[in-house]
């Protein structure tokens, strides 16, 4: 016995052809949609050196200068805003100890901390040591370096003028205007001149590393990622 094969109905034949058609515009807008995501994407990365370094404002006078861990070329730079008369004060950052110094002090090879060093350029550079400090302990993070400061400010109304890297000062900014919500202090962040930095970060090996690690880290920090 042979079966005949069924027939559709007049009206699934339209609701199928609705079907893919619905399908068909659904598949346009998402390749749309993909595409911009990407095209916006690649501008933002090709951009990246342009807005991860906030325009050039007028420094501001202020109470203290903050020396945040990282490269030596900020400490270079707070001593002279410090001998400009921006501030009469200068806290250098405490960072954790490196992986590698804690592995060589095993051995007997003590090397100076990072604090200790932006201590002694910012020395050689003629500032008085009554005006240096150390802030925070051990930290991890421009996020815990901000939450230290949270803690020491407490609820004095002192401006900060915040030295950093110029890839690093778009974070820094974000994260120290986060923290010191709600307290009585105010911070300006600038980037140390002593740090090349090319904006066509494509062209240079550092400014390229500089990046690509800037992204990362905002990306992380944008979603809710802390390291304390």
């Amino acid at each position: 016995m042979t079966l005949d094969a069924p027939q559709l109905r007049p009206d699934c034949h339209v609701n199928v052809r609705k079907l893919l058609l619905a399908s068909g515009r659904y598949t346009r807008w998402v390749a749309y949609l993909s595409l911009a995501v990407v095209t916006c994407a690649g501008i933002a990365l090709i951009t990246a050196g342009f807005w991860l370094v906030p325009g050039d404002d007028e420094v501001r006078p202020a109470d203290v200068i903050v020396v945040l861990a990282g490269g030596y070329e900020r400490s270079l730079y707070a001593a002279d805003l410090y001998h400009r008369g921006h501030a009469k004060k200068i806290w250098v950052s405490r960072p954790a100890l490196e992986p590698s110094k804690l592995r060589l002090e095993q051995y007997g090879i003590i090397i100076p901390s990072e604090e200790e060093i932006h201590r002694a350029i910012l020395l050689h550079k003629n500032v008085s040591p009554d005006d240096l400090e150390f802030f925070g302990s051990h930290s991890l993070s421009t996020a815990e370096e901000a939450r230290s400061m949270r803690e020491r400010v407490g609820s004095a109304p002192l401006r900060l003028l915040i030295v950093t890297s110029p890839a690093h000062t778009r974070r820094a900014g974000i994260i120290f205007k986060e923290a010191l919500t709600g307290t009585g202090a105010t911070a300006q962040v600038v980037a140390t001149p002593y740090e090349n930095f090319d904006t066509y970060w494509w062209r240079d090996q550092n400014s390229a590393r500089m990046v690509v690690l800037e992204i990362a880290k905002m990306i992380y920090f944008g979603v809710g990622g802390r390291f304390f």
